[in-house]
């Protein structure tokens, strides 16, 4: 780039530079933002020599408009120096990096999979020496190797990982908040002068005075504009008023024109290919030339200042000269250009490209070949890909009603990315086309499920009509899958009884699908009141293995899960999670391991519970799923609150409520009050208890029932006992049973069970006591241990102290098991009532961990190293390394072997 291309840039470089020294302590992402020919280039390339001077691993990536329809072709530039080390990767990872890379015939289910794969080689590689990753020109870079760059720039703080990105100052990427900004403006007017004095001492005065004012402090502008001008007569005139990127383009111009012909053609074949091969560019020059071009042809193009030619890659000067060079040849030229690219080019996909790029007639045959390249494209998980390919290869159909079939195609792809503005204009182009009934039916489903989101009555009902007539053309799984995102819609935002049972009957009327997994799914999740019984009786016959898809068993043991089926929920989730953790499928891993928290906590495993929602937490704040993080985070604050830590507990429920009001997120507003009626039990706050659970019920005041009300029940039960408001308690439980009764819910079952002894008069009581504990009251350890508790107190209060002492040792232990610290405490205080000593609770080591901690030790404690830790949980080996720093003093060990032996004693390793 040349030392004056940095005259002015010593603050910039020194800023950059500190970040290199700081890499021991943390990592950084930059992003360097400004014009074209501001001197980005010559800035994180001197960046780059720093890196290399001390020691550092460099890995290099440029954008180039013609790739951004490659899916990673970024990625790949800038991972392959590393990419022989992804062997080293977990299998899910190695498979999801190299599926991306068409490496390996492996699908990528979910394309955060490859990010998290691309951060952990990364991670891998910083572990032996501090690791610089330089992106130039974001903006012309695929979108999918922006993704993972960004959601790098959000997960690097702990790792010896520097990325330095630039970017035109419009790009969508400026402003993002996971990068630092540095922003180049232009150069001051003295280093202005003094670049001009550099390449142009011989300039005249008055040229050089207008020279500066054209280029504004521009670094490129001034080194170019000197050259050119610098050759010019004293005396000659300069047009004034010619935009500066035109004077760029007519100095770029003159030296292409001057170059030999082959020349010429070896330079523009280069300027539009997506590599930066020289064997490709002289390939394709030799078809256009009719005889081998060789490497020298190339020199005068590196002479004119054009290109640097670096071994077997052509690298331009600048991103200006490759739009220079397209910008002068003629179309006809640069549609040679790609033909003969398309000859010489060894890879099929690549080559498709730049076929398609050549043509101005309609060819069938290559729109196949497009076809086929977006199915491919959506196998590797990039989806904007397949939509452009499908676009393009419909602008080269023959056929108009193949034109229309593959834009509809293309259209959903979109609708499912969420580019709504796409889809639109998509589904626009092909309604004028000779669609056929099923292309009618779909574009009328796209526009349904877009519509306003409200899914109002007539809405649903449009729904079901359009179900209807998918499944009589044959679109059967089209159908299913509009159906199951509108009944997780019913779930989240409590759809009335008329809406649900429109979408029940839609469901049940789909012919020959009474296996899918979609369809009790359906029903689960937007009927659960109406058909709650029905779909517990079907889960009968059921056996996880004979479920091939992990996301469909996964979808089971949810509505399981919520239906109160705790034992078949746990079946197939436990069999589900491993299948998605290897397959990479993260946005279902997160959501699987949400709900087996919960019912872990339900099941009173709640160690199991804790990490489960600490690493569904995790994943969803790294895949951006606010849904799924808030609910983990009430899941893990459930179980905070119940051992007695209630010090976040609040803040997580006010967070989900800030997040969800607007949203009309009713069941997750239901689980936030439920937290914060558990959190004051647990204080003995036993007054804003029963405020914060009686609104869930009060049917007065325009209370709703939704299904993650059953967890509160009990609660609510409790805090009106503790507080005399038992009458309001039997009015809904009275309710609550004919609910029961109606859905089949076990966890609704059991909860009056218990609330019926409780509420019961002390006539009535000792066999309403007797009842609960015949049930299946026992399989909820926590609920069970509250009614030995209550009847334990029940009979001393009666006067029976000798008889109470029973069921309340037997409430101490099983409290202690959990541990439900404060109601272990209760109990103690009880028993002394009773007249019994009670000894101290021993409290397990283990308990003193976060639940990330936990995680860590558990696995620490197998004989894994922090690399495999950190791959495994998706961490940097050194964030490892810091909890394991905490975790040693906190369990009271100095070494791996008596972690292990600490861990094997504990209760926490237990499931």
């Amino acid at each position: 780039m040349g030392s004056s291309s940095l005259v002015g840039r010593t603050a910039e470089l020194g800023r950059l530079d500190g970040a290199l020294r700081a890499l021991d302590e943390h990592g950084t992402a930059v992003l360097v933002v400004g014009e074209p020919g501001i001197g980005k280039t010559a800035l994180i390339m001197e960046t780059a020599r720093l890196a290399r001077e001390y020691g550092m691993l460099v890995l290099t990536s440029s954008g180039v408009l013609s790739e951004a329809h490659l899916p990673y072709a970024g990625l790949h530039q800038l991972l392959r120096p590393v990419l022989r080390h992804a062997d080293a990767l977990p299998g899910p990872q190695s498979a999801a990096l190299l599926g991306a890379f068409g490496h390996l015939d492996a699908a990528v289910n979910d394309p955060v999979s490859v990010a998290l794969a691309a951060l952990s080689l990364l991670r891998d590689r910083s572990w032996q020496a501090p690791v610089v990753v330089i992106a130039e020109d974001v903006h012309w870079l695929d979108p999918a190797t922006v993704e993972v760059l960004t959601f790098a720039a959000n997960k690097i703080g702990d790792d010896r990982i520097l990325l330095v990105a630039s970017c035109r100052d419009n790009a969508e990427i400026v402003g993002d908040p996971r990068f630092e900004e540095l922003q180049l403006d232009g150069l001051d007017p003295g280093s202005a002068r003094a670049v001009v004095d550099a390449h142009a001492p011989a300039l005249d005065p008055r040229l050089r005075d207008r020279l500066l004012a054209e280029a504004n402090g521009n670094p490129l502008a001034l080194v170019e504009l000197a050259v050119a001008w610098g050759a010019l007569p004293a005396d000659a005139a300069i047009e004034h008023n010619v935009p500066l990127t035109g004077r760029l383009r007519d100095a770029f111009g003159e030296r292409i024109a001057a170059l030999p012909e082959v020349c010429q053609q070896a330079l523009l074949i280069a300027a539009v290919n997506d590599s930066d091969s020289a064997a490709e560019a002289l390939a394709g020059a030799g078809i256009l030339a009719g005889r081998p071009v060789f490497a020298d042809e190339l020199g005068p193009a590196a002479a004119a200042r054009l290109i640097e030619l670096d071994g077997q890659q052509i690298r331009f000067r600048h991103a200006l000269v490759r739009s220079a060079v397209e910008e002068t040849s003629a179309f006809a030229r640069r549609q040679l250009a790609h033909e003969a690219l398309a000859a010489v080019i060894k890879d099929p996909i690549r080559a498709v490209w730049h076929r398609a790029a050549s043509l101005t007639a309609r060819d069938e045959v290559v729109a196949v070949a497009l076809d086929d390249l977006a199915a491919d494209a959506r196998r590797r998980g990039v989806i904007m890909v397949a939509v452009t390919a499908l676009e393009r290869a419909a602008s080269l159909s023959p056929d108009p009603a193949s034109r229309g079939q593959r834009l509809v195609r293309a259209a959903q792809l979109a609708f499912g990315l969420g580019r709504i503005d796409v889809m639109q204009r998509l589904i626009g182009e092909a309604e004028a086309l000779p669609l056929d009934p099923v292309g009618r039916a779909r574009i009328a489903w796209l526009r349904l499920l877009l519509g306003d989101q409200a899914w109002a009555e007539d809405q649903v009902r449009s729904l079901v009509e359009l179900t209807r007539q998918m499944a009589e053309l044959g679109e059967i799984d089209t159908a299913l899958d509009g159906l199951m995102a509108v009944a997780i819609t019913a779930w989240w935002t409590n759809f009335d009884s008329t809406r649900r049972q429109l979408i029940a009957e839609a469901v049940e009327a789909v012919p020959g699908r009474d296996d899918d997994p979609r369809v009790l799914s359906i029903l689960g999740f937007a009927a659960p009141l109406e058909r709650g019984a029905a779909v517990l009786d079907r889960f009968t016959g059921i056996r996880p293995e004979s479920i091939e898809d992990p996301e469909g068993l996964s979808n089971l043991g949810m509505v399981a899960g919520f239906l109160g089926a705790q034992e078949k929920s746990t079946a197939y989730l436990d069999a589900a999670i491993p299948v998605l953790r290897q397959q990479g499928r993260l946005g279902a891993l997160a959501s699987a391991l949400t709900s087996r928290a919960w019912t872990a906590w339900n099941s009173g495993t709640w160690n199991v519970a804790a990490s489960a929602a600490e690493e569904a937490r995790r994943l969803g704040e790294q895949i951006e799923r606010p849904a799924i993080f808030y609910a983990a985070r009430l899941a893990g604050a459930a179980v905070a609150a119940a051992r007695g830590d209630t010090g976040s507990v609040g803040e997580t429920a006010e967070e989900v409520e800030r997040f969800f009001i607007p949203l009309g997120g009713v069941p997750m507003l239901a689980l936030a009050s439920l937290i914060r009626g558990l959190d004051y039990l647990a204080q003995g706050r036993n007054n804003e208890a029963f405020d914060r659970l009686w609104p869930m019920f009060d049917t007065s005041q325009g209370a709703t029932w939704t299904i993650a009300n059953q967890g509160a029940v009990s609660l609510f039960v409790d805090a009106a006992v503790l507080t005399g408001h038992v009458a309001q308690a039997r009015s809904v439980i009275d309710q609550v049973e004919q609910i029961a009764r109606q859905g089949g819910d076990p966890t609704l079952q059991v909860s009056v069970c218990y609330a019926r002894a409780l509420l019961a008069d002390d006539g009535e009581a000792d066999a309403a006591f007797a009842a609960a504990m015949e049930s299946q009251l026992p399989g909820w350890p926590f609920l069970y241990a509250r009614l030995l508790f209550a009847y334990g107190g029940w009979l001393r209060r009666q006067g029976r102290v000798i008889e109470s002492r029973a069921p309340l040792r037997e409430a101490r232990d099983a409290f202690d098991r959990l541990p439900a610290i404060p109601w272990g405490e209760r109990t103690r205080r009880e028993l002394r009532a009773a007249g019994e000593a009670s000894r101290r609770r021993v409290d397990d080591p283990a308990e003193r961990l976060t639940a990330q901690e936990l995680e860590i030790a558990t696995l620490a404690a197998r004989g894994m190293t922090n690399r495999e830790i950190g791959l495994q949980l998706f961490l940097s080996p050194r964030t490892v390394g810091s909890h394991l720093y905490r975790i040693f003093p906190k369990l009271g060990v100095r070494t791996r072997v008596e972690l292990g032996a600490a861990m094997a004693k504990s209760t926490a390793m237990t499931a």
